[in-house]
């Protein structure tokens, strides 16, 4: 048994996917594969139950998981600590971000953070999916995520950032294009562009209007992955684009009217795990965030 074994089964065990975890591990599944099978041998245990595809930790499996994601965290966070002390080099950390937010007051924020800690603290900063942004936190390769997230993991801390509320976008010359506001049925007559179910915000389009009870009324083309292709169709037109308002939208001759929804279609988030080694200086970051929220 040695550490790697490890730590393929700690991120097997998280996922319960094999396939899922070589991709998050970087690794070849077949290597994933074998790695955990002679854990198991080794230990003369059965971790996980197979169906098909599909993998499910035993009872066994969940109580060595608890042991080993523990005693790999202690380690981890001991050996980042050592470094730290020994080290003259500033602590670098890794901050992934959706990219509707990394190029607005982020890096301002994280600039005056860094200048206040000179030599202390260096930002490592990456554009991802918010999809990655959960990964890179679970897998520990991100210290700090910017993201649009609907419910709360345990052991994670989150600090709201901004709101972006539902409203449709449409081409100038369109009908609706004067109206001071819109409900969701005045779309009725018209094709309706949004985001694919594929992605956590086209997720919760289709939760609201089901909710609304319009989903089964609308016709409803949700394939897009961003505002962007989103309003390059809307633009040259009949269509109407129910997105979130971002900056992306800016590029576009196109005019955004409020939609009456009664939540947001999107909260952005700051997060961080609870039991990060850098935990003091993202608790003061976060602190930060709400001085600017405030000016």
């Amino acid at each position: 048994m040695n550490l790697n074994q490890l730590r393929y089964f700690a991120c097997v065990g998280r996922l319960q996917s094999y396939t899922q975890a070589a991709n998050e591990l970087h690794v070849s599944q077949p290597s994933l594969t074998n790695a955990v099978h002679r854990l198991e041998t080794e230990l003369n245990l059965t971790l996980f139950t197979h169906r098909g595809r599909h993998i499910t930790l035993t009872a066994t499996g969940h109580a060595l998981l608890q042991v080993v994601q523990t005693t790999l965290t202690t380690l981890d966070n001991g050996v980042a600590a050592v470094i730290a002390a020994d080290s003259q080099q500033p602590i670098k950390i890794r901050v992934g971000c959706i990219p509707t937010v990394i190029g607005t007051y982020l890096p301002k924020i994280l600039h005056e953070f860094e200048q206040a800690h000179t030599r202390q603290i260096t930002f490592e900063l990456h554009s991802v999916t918010t999809e990655r942004v959960l990964r890179g936190l679970a897998a520990k390769t991100l210290d700090l995520g910017i993201a649009a997230v609907d419910g709360r993991r345990p052991g994670v801390l989150y600090h709201p950032l901004l709101k972006q509320p539902f409203i449709v976008v449409v081409a100038p010359n369109h009908p609706l294009a004067h109206r001071p506001q819109l409900t969701l049925t005045d779309l009725l007559p018209y094709e309706v562009l949004t985001y694919t179910p594929d992605l956590l915000i086209g997720q919760k389009v289709q939760r609201t209007l089901t909710r609304q009870g319009i989903s089964d009324q609308l016709d409803l083309k949700a394939v897009y992955p961003d505002e962007i292709s989103i309003a390059g169709m809307v633009q040259s037109s009949t269509a109407v684009g129910l997105v979130a308002d971002t900056l992306y939208l800016e590029a576009f001759d196109l005019v955004k009217v409020p939609v009456a929804v009664p939540e947001d279609l999107r909260v952005i988030y700051a997060m961080y795990r609870a039991d990060n080694p850098q935990h003091a200086y993202l608790a003061e970051l976060f602190k930060l965030f709400g001085q600017q929220k405030r000016k």
